[in-house]
């Protein structure tokens, strides 16, 4: 979109005077030149309101509100005089003490030129160096500006490769474009362009032209090339001289800073710095400031005339001008491709103030930037976001009189962010400025009518670079066709990425031109690639036959061929699959008996043993569900867990009965007691539904309860069997049980191994967390499985270290899940066990167990994590933007799992399961939206990249750190908490006293109280930004707390490591 100052100036140049009368634009044209006004009068009809303002402000009474009048100082013209704002940022950007550095603002083109003539053509070149004065500027060591009164004849360089082969003269080319494209040209010498030749035959030349923009805009360059089309063709014409320098102009320029329009344009952009969005997040692969040397790629394409036409016509249909519908495509394609649909974009527009006859022949850096808000979080059609974003810049462009130079240099002080790109990220139109030379070439015959950005033949090359700059999209018209470039650093970002975004936006452009349905579309699916699409269809294609068993129904079908084979071995007790089965149907038979019926709860509080399997096996052949509670827990979250569950019966185990403290409304059965003595052992006849209740599982909640994730058979048997059959899980398999039975994946270790015929060991209960227990057992009993989180997999490798001798050799499979696995642990498990297949495994335990796998086989030294993998059969995962949309390859989005493992939902919290499960708006798929945050890989798989809110996972247990400070704000002597990980995955927590006075408190050293009155006051004031962990700016860094080892075992000694307490807090 032109900036009005530019149509105003295209106007005044072809003689089409414009005024205003009460509410009326009126306009008058030379006689016999009516058809002027013709090729404008559709603009001037679309912006009338903008031109009224603009004049009614041009014509204000009160001097301040008047631009400055303009002087012109011959005697002056040689004296220093200052940069403007954005070649200050030009030359201070090419410092390498900023990011992306070491750049100059540049453009450099190659033009294949039939028959020139390189002596007349210099000469033509020559008497513009004289005719323009910022063809001989330089800039001071002070960092002022100075046009040299004299400099030496240009001579241009020649290299002549006639009779050179093919090859020689590539390699030739090839050298010239790397040295010139990206050329640095010192600020302080003349000149700052450089122009070759390269002779190639007889007819063909190439020339090389390379400008540093601190001389010229592209309204500039486009005026040089006419002028020294017109010196080249008639090499006697002398130009009309110019009184006008661009030192008057700029001079004048910032005189505009005492005026009221500046004030009232400051005080618009600055009140609104504090919540402006920030770039458009797009994923890197390497951090700018690493980059010392950055080079730009250019990705080019165009839109054939027709196209070109029919969009056009689309977009006057919506009220939007050309560069308005391209600025609002491109938008559209960031909205996809960043993190967020809500970003700041730069936007060049070139600028002269219309203070002097000649201000649009003189050259010079009149280039001005203004900010703009894009927010595409609302759902809406093309036409409607495109329109709302057009006027958001017409509403900027009223406060135009402060440079975004100023605006961003405001907003890094504020943000404490100097050295690098604010907004890196720029939309170039030079639509205008095509505008003015078609309609100079239509209204004048004696002039050539050629285009004026090529009369020396066709650009065959070309690519500009900006410092500070990471993507910068160029658009133009050339004979009747849309030109459009995007300029880009390519390294920044992962391989393919641009060449998606760029082919996006092409198709988008055509599909607009093509289909007016297009612009009434609210989805940007349509923009996501064809390919990337039918992958994401292929990696989700898990539909695979559903099974009617229930849990114990597939162990039970091993019992008639495997009644006298070893199913559980424990120090205490081993039971043979007979034995297991018979006594789960002793306590079956008692509970359905006592009343336990589907969708009941009964608890299981228990340490790690023999009992534990028998007491779910009993619990689901007697209908009900069981619910694990851990009996290190504090007394308050049992009872409260208990409560919940309206829980009526408990199997517990002798010890834990005697030491804990009970309901008086629950009825308690030991198992390893004779409680169940007296029942029969035959087969009861199952009475669930593959959609009952097999397990009810509490995880962490945010607002201090725990939420239970309720899941049915139908979504645990699919997991199981689906792992079985894809991991060869059979008979010979002995799988080492040492999760935690509130700990999912204690799941799979009993159900799973017990469905297929193998065998459960069991840890002893105070040696769950030794290695040396571990290493014993798995020697002992052949282990061939480890199935854990792969923190517990570090301490075994860890304790194994070197000492081969100490290899239990059986293992075949090691499964770990739950966090993060170290990128170097799964070699050193490879190393210890050769044979062993390793495999990541993730999801929720709101989807039974596990949705998703990766086989690792070698670990990238490039990744910065394992890769999450491709869902299990007949479940998904999807990565969806706040649009709910499907998020291109590389970008971030929120995680949703979805299938038959979902869970039905949070026990008796509908409002949180309302909240977690929910129906897509387009696809009527019912998804959990497990709160992280991941992103899919080119090659189709997920990569993992942590939790979206403050629930974090330690040790493979998802913690939400607000519950933990709504306990600690519970006790009585704590104002207020919070609590934080720290850099080596421990939590720590940072309190506020409720005491007023400190002479009432006395804490020792150990205690990590602040206590000093400012330093509280600190902490106190930056607390919030604690709860905005995606939002940078806002975040402080905590004092990180040096953990006393010795405490630290101590206190994991005494209490399981998946635990906060081992008593209340009162």
């Amino acid at each position: 979109m032109k900036n009005i100052d530019e149509l105003i100036a295209q106007l005044h140049k072809q003689d089409i005077k414009l005024w205003v009368e009460g509410e009326r634009l009126r306009y008058s044209v030379p006689k016999g030149q009516e058809a002027k006004i013709a090729a404008v009068r559709t603009e001037l009809s679309e912006r009338k309101a903008e031109i009224i303002r603009f004049l009614k402000q041009a014509s204000g009474s009160t001097r301040s509100s008047k631009l400055p009048r303009l002087v012109v100082a011959p005697d002056q013209r040689y004296e220093p005089f200052p940069l403007t704002d954005i070649q200050q940022a030009y030359w201070l950007g090419r410092s390498s003490t900023f990011d992306l550095g070491n750049v100059s603002t540049h453009s450099y083109s190659e033009f294949d030129s039939q028959g020139l003539d390189l002596e007349r053509f210099n000469h033509a070149w020559q008497k513009l160096i004289e005719r323009h004065d910022m063809l001989r500027m330089i800039v001071l060591p002070s960092g002022q500006q100075q046009i040299l009164e004299q400099v030496p004849p240009y001579q241009i360089n020649i290299v002549d490769l006639r009779g050179q082969t093919p090859e020689q003269i590539e390699t030739e080319l090839k050298t010239i474009r790397q040295r010139m494209s990206h050329q640095v040209l010192p600020a302080d010498q003349w000149p700052l362009f450089e122009i070759r030749a390269t002779r190639l035959d007889e007819q063909r030349t190439l020339l090389h032209l390379s400008f540093d923009a601190l001389i010229a805009d592209a309204w500039s360059m486009r005026n040089l090339i006419k002028e020294l089309h017109q010196l080249y063709q008639n090499p006697q014409l002398t130009l009309a001289p110019l009184t006008l320098s661009f030192r008057d102009y700029v001079i004048t320029e910032q005189q505009i800073q005492e005026t009221e329009w500046y004030k009232r344009s400051q005080d618009y952009w600055f009140s609104r710095l504090d919540t402006l969005f920030p770039a458009p997040d797009l994923p890197l692969v390497i951090n700018p400031d690493a980059l010392t040397k950055p080079r730009f790629k250019r990705f080019n394409a165009q839109l054939n005339r027709q196209d070109w036409l029919q969009l056009r016509e689309y977009g006057q249909q919506f009220g939007l001008t050309p560069s308005g519908i391209l600025l609002s495509a491109f938008a559209e394609v960031l909205t996809l491709w960043s993190k967020t649909p809500q970003f700041t974009l730069n936007l060049t527009f070139f600028s002269r103030l219309p203070l002097h006859p000649q201000i649009n022949e003189i050259i010079g850096d009149f280039t001005y930037l203004t900010l703009l808000e894009v927010n595409n979080s609302v759902p809406e059609n093309f036409s409607s976001r495109a329109s709302r974003l057009q006027q958001q810049l017409l509403q900027d462009l009223d406060h135009r009189y402060i440079s975004a130079v100023r605006v961003q240099r405001e907003l890094a002080r504020r943000r404490g962010h100097f050295q690098g790109a604010v907004m890196p990220i720029v939309f170039t139109s030079t639509l205008a400025l095509d505008s003015i030379d078609k309609q100079i070439n239509q209204s004048n015959v004696n002039k050539p009518n050629k285009p004026m950005s090529s009369p020396f033949g066709e650009m065959v090359y070309s690519i500009s670079q900006t410092p500070q700059v990471w993507l910068d999209h160029q658009v133009s018209e050339k004979e009747g066709q849309l030109i459009f470039n995007w300029d880009t650093i390519e390294e920044l970002f992962p391989a393919g990425f641009i060449d998606d975004m760029f082919e996006a936006y092409c198709r988008f452009l055509q599909k607009l031109a093509r289909s007016e349905s297009a612009w009434l579309q609210t989805s940007t699916q349509v923009l996501l690639p064809p390919q990337q699409q039918s992958q994401r269809a292929a990696v989700n294609a898990t539909q695979a036959p559903i099974s009617d068993e229930l849990l114990h129904t597939l162990f039970m079908a091993q019992v008639p061929a495997r009644g006298n084979e070893c199913a559980v071995i424990s120090s205490q007790r081993t039971l043979s699959y007979l034995e297991l089965f018979q006594l789960a149907n002793q306590i079956g038979r008692k509970l359905r008996h006592l009343g336990a019926t589907p969708n009941t709860l009964v608890a299981v509080v228990m340490e790690k043993g023999w009992e534990q399997i028998v007491a779910v096996f009993g619990i689901l052949m007697s209908g009900a569900a069981y619910l694990p509670i851990d009996p290190e827990l504090p007394k308050e979250r049992q009872w409260y867990l208990l409560k919940q569950g309206k829980v009526k019966f408990v199997l517990t185990q002798s010890q834990i009965n005697q030491n804990l403290v009970w309901p008086t409304d629950i009825q308690r059965f030991c198992v390893d007691s004779n409680d169940f003595s007296d029942m029969s052992a035959s087969p009861l006849e199952n009475v669930q539904k593959t959609t009952d209740l097999a397990y009810v599982i509490f995880t962490s909640g945010s607002t201090g309860q725990p939420k239970g994730v309720m899941i049915d058979h139908r979504g645990a048997v699919n997991t199981i069997k689906d792992i079985n059959q894809r991991f060869g899980i059979g008979p010979q398999d002995r799988v080492l049980a040492i999760s935690a039975l509130s700990f999912d994946l204690s799941v799979y270790d009993i159900f799973g191994l017990l469905a297929i015929g193998g065998t459960v060991v069991m840890p002893n209960a105070d040696l769950t967390k030794e290695p040396a227990h571990w290493i014993e057992l798995m020697k002992q009993h052949q282990i061939t499985i480890w199935d854990s989180v792969p923190a517990l997999m570090q301490m075994l490798v860890d304790s194994i270290g070197e000492r081969s001798e100490m290899v239990p050799a059986t293992l075949r499979l090691s499964m770990m899940s739950g966090d993060w696995i170290p990128l170097t642990l799964p070699e050193r498990v490879k190393m210890l066990w050769p044979q062993a297949q390793v495999f990541s495994l993730g999801g929720a335990t709101e989807a039974s167990i596990w949705s998703i796998y990766y086989p690792i086989e070698t670990v990238d030294p490039n990744w910065k994590s394992i890769p999450y993998g491709k869902p299990l059969l007949n479940q998904t995962f999807q990565v969806f933007n706040e649009l709910m949309e499907p998020c291109p390859v590389w970008v971030p989005g929120q995680l949703y799992i979805g299938g038959i493992g979902l869970a039905q939902g949070y026990w008796r919290d509908e409002e949180k399961t309302r909240s977690s499960f929910i129906i897509h708006p387009h696809t009527q798929e019912r998804l959990y939206k497990t709160g992280d945050l991941g992103r899919y890989l080119p090659d189709g798989n997920l990569e993992f990249l942590g939790r979206e809110d403050f629930q974090v996972k330690i040790h493979g247990y998802r913690i939400e750190l607000g519950e933990i400070e709504a306990v600690l704000q519970q006790h009585r002597m704590i104002k207020d908490a919070v609590v934080n990980v720290t850099t080596n995955q421990q939590l720590a927590a940072y309190i506020i006293p409720l005491q007023s006075d400190e002479e009432d408190y006395a804490p020792d050293d150990t205690t990590n109280v602040i206590m000093d009155p400012i330093e509280r006051l600190e902490f106190k004031l930056k607390q919030p930004g604690l709860r905005q962990p995606s939002s940078e700016p806002n975040s402080i860094s905590l004092y990180q707390p040096e953990f006393d080892e010795a405490l630290t075992q101590a206190y994991l000694e005494r209490q399981s490591y998946r635990q906060f307490l081992a008593e209340p807090i009162s």
